[in-house]
C-alpha cells in the first residue's frame, strides 16, 4: 500500500504540473459551474411558471359559474407538468416530451409547448447541462490526464529503474489509477455536495421521490464511470509503444462511445420500429371510435344495444321512464369506450417506443457512455418512463374527472333537461386538484437493471484486464 501512495503523490506532482491538464480541469470546473447555474435558473423560472399558470386554470376552474356538468367537462382545464428539481442537472427528455396538457371530455389531448420547438436544430446534439459535462467532457480530461501515464515511463526508461528497485508493474499502475481518481474526486466531490444541497433547498413542491437516495446513486454511478475511464486510459497506455498512439486510440474509442454508436442506434432503432406520424395516430383513434375496434360496430350499433339492455334490466319501455338520466350514462358509455379505444392505440405507441428503448438498453451493454446516460435521466425522473407515467396519471385523473360530471348528469337530472340543469362551486370543488408524484426509486432501478449491469461489467472486466496484463509484462521489455 506504502508503494501505491508514493506512485500516486508522485502522479499528482507531475499532473499539477501539466498545463494542459490544468487548463481541461478549469474548463470543464467552469463549464459545470454555469450548466448548474443556468440549470438552477432554469428550474427556478419553468417552475414559477408552471405554478402560477397551473393555480390560474384551478381558479378559472372553480369560477367558471353555474353550468351543466358536461359544459363544464368541455369546459375542461390545463394540467401542467411539474418540473423535477434533479432536472436542474439532467434535462433528459424534458425538452422534447411538452409541458401542458388540454383536458376535457371525448378527447385525449396531446402534450404542447415543447421547449425543443423553440429552439434550432443544434438542439439535438444536446443542451448545456452538467450531465452532458460529466458524461462526455469528463473523459476527454481523463483521456488528456492518463494517456501517457505510462509512455512517458516507457520512453525516458524509468521504468527499468523501477523495476530495479523492487516495484511491481501492478503497484506501478494501481497507483497512476489512485492518482488520477483522486485528482477527478478532488474535482468532483464539491459540486455533488453542491447538487445535493441545491436539490434540498430548491425542492419547491414534492413532486420527487427518494431524492437523496437518488442523488448518492447518481454520484455514485458518475464515479464509477469515471473511474471506469480512468482504468481505460492507464491500460490503454500501458499496452501502447508511444504517447501519440495511446492518444489516437482513446480519442477513438471517446468518438464511438459518445458519438457514432449513439447516434447509429438511434437511426438503427428508428429504423427498425417506426413510429406512425401524428396524423396517422389521431385517425386511428377517430376510425375506432366511430366504426368500432372490430370495424363493424359503430357508435349508433353500441348506443342502441346499451338502451335496449337498460330497458330490459329496468323492465321500462322507453329510456324517460328510467330511474336516472339516459343522456348521462350513455355519455360515460361512450367516453369509456372511447378511452378504451385511445388505450389500444397508445399502447402500440408505447411498444414501439419500449423496443427502441430496449434496443438502446442492449447496445449499452457493450458502450457505458449510453449506460450511464440511460441510468442519470432515470434516477433525475427526465427520462421516457418518468414522462410516460405523468401522462398516464393525468389521463387517469382526466378520466375521473369526466366520469363525475357525466354520474351527476345521469343522477340529478332528467332526460331532454340540458340547459335547465346546472351545478356549480361545491361540484367544481369535489374535482380535486391535479397532484403529480414520480414513481419510486425502486420502480426506476428495475428498468434500468441492463444498464447497470453494463457499467459496474466494464469495470470490473477492466480491473482484471488491468491485474492480468501488468502481471504478464515484464518490465525489463518496457
Amino acid at each position: 500500500m506504502k508503494t501505491y501512495i508514493l506512485i500516486a503523490k508522485k502522479e499528482i506532482k507531475i499532473a499539477l504540473r501539466e498545463k494542459l491538464v490544468l487548463a481541461l480541469s478549469s474548463i470543464i470546473l467552469v463549464l459545470l459551474g454555469i450548466s448548474l447555474f443556468t440549470g438552477v435558473i432554469s428550474y427556478q423560472q419553468q417552475q414559477k411558471a408552471i405554478t402560477k399558470a397551473q393555480d390560474e386554470k384551478r381558479k378559472e376552474w372553480l369560477e367558471q359559474g353555474d353550468k351543466h356538468p358536461h359544459i363544464a367537462a368541455h369546459f375542461g382545464t390545463f394540467i401542467f407538468k411539474p418540473k423535477t428539481v434533479l432536472s436542474l442537472f439532467d434535462f433528459g427528455l424534458d425538452t422534447y416530451t411538452g409541458t401542458s396538457v388540454y383536458l376535457e371530455a371525448h378527447y385525449q389531448h396531446q402534450f404542447m409547448f415543447r421547449p425543443a420547438q423553440d429552439h434550432n436544430s443544434m438542439i439535438r446534439f444536446g443542451e448545456l447541462s452538467s450531465a452532458l459535462v460529466l458524461q462526455i467532457l469528463m473523459p476527454l480530461l481523463i483521456i488528456f490526464l492518463a494517456y501517457a501515464s505510462f509512455t512517458k515511463e516507457k520512453e525516458r526508461g524509468t521504468l527499468r529503474l523501477l523495476n530495479s528497485q523492487g516495484v511491481t508493474l501492478t503497484s506501478i499502475a494501481w497507483g497512476k489509477v489512485m492518482a488520477y481518481f483522486i485528482i477527478l474526486l478532488t474535482i468532483l466531490t464539491p459540486f455533488i455536495l453542491g447538487i445535493l444541497l441545491l436539490s434540498y433547498w430548491l425542492k419547491t413542491p414534492d413532486t420527487i421521490t427518494d431524492l437523496g437516495m437518488r442523488i448518492g446513486l447518481l454520484g455514485t454511478t458518475y464515479m464509477a464511470y469515471i473511474f471506469l475511464f480512468v482504468v481505460l486510459s492507464v491500460l490503454v497506455s500501458l499496452k501502447s509503444s508511444v504517447s501519440r498512439n495511446a492518444l489516437l486510440t482513446l480519442l477513438t474509442c471517446w468518438i464511438l462511445f459518445t458519438i457514432i454508436i449513439p447516434k447509429t442506434m438511434a437511426n438503427f432503432g428508428e429504423s427498425l420500429y417506426p413510429l406512425p406520424s401524428m396524423k396517422i395516430y389521431k385517425e386511428g383513434i377517430l376510425k375506432d371510435k366511430e366504426n368500432g375496434l372490430d370495424g363493424k360496430t359503430p357508435k349508433a350499433v353500441r348506443m342502441a344495444k346499451l338502451e335496449k339492455e337498460l330497458l330490459k334490466k329496468y323492465k321500462v319501455d322507453s329510456v324517460q321512464q328510467l330511474p336516472f338520466n339516459f343522456e348521462g350514462v350513455s355519455m360515460q358509455a361512450g367516453e369509456e369506450y372511447g378511452d378504451k379505444v385511445y388505450d389500444v392505440h397508445w399502447g402500440r405507441l408505447l411498444n414501439i417506443f419500449n423496443k427502441q428503448n430496449k434496443l438502446g438498453s442492449y447496445v449499452s451493454l457493450f458502450n457505458p457512455y449510453m449506460a450511464l446516460r440511460n441510468i442519470s435521466m432515470g434516477l433525475s425522473a427526465t427520462d421516457l418512463s418518468a414522462s410516460v407515467d405523468f401522462q398516464k396519471k393525468v389521463e387517469n385523473y382526466r378520466r375521473i374527472f369526466i366520469k363525475k360530471m357525466n354520474n351527476d348528469m345521469a343522477q340529478n337530472s332528467n332526460y331532454g333537461e340540458f340547459y335547465e340543469y346546472s351545478v356549480g362551486l361545491d361540484m367544481w370543488k369535489s374535482v380535486e386538484d391535479f397532484k403529480y408524484k414520480t414513481p419510486s426509486i425502486y420502480s426506476t432501478l428495475k428498468k434500468y437493471v441492463l444498464e447497470f449491469v453494463s457499467l459496474f461489467s466494464w469495470i470490473i472486466l477492466l480491473i482484471l484486464l488491468l491485474n492480468y496484463i501488468t502481471r504478464k509484462t515484464k518490465l525489463n521489455n518496457g
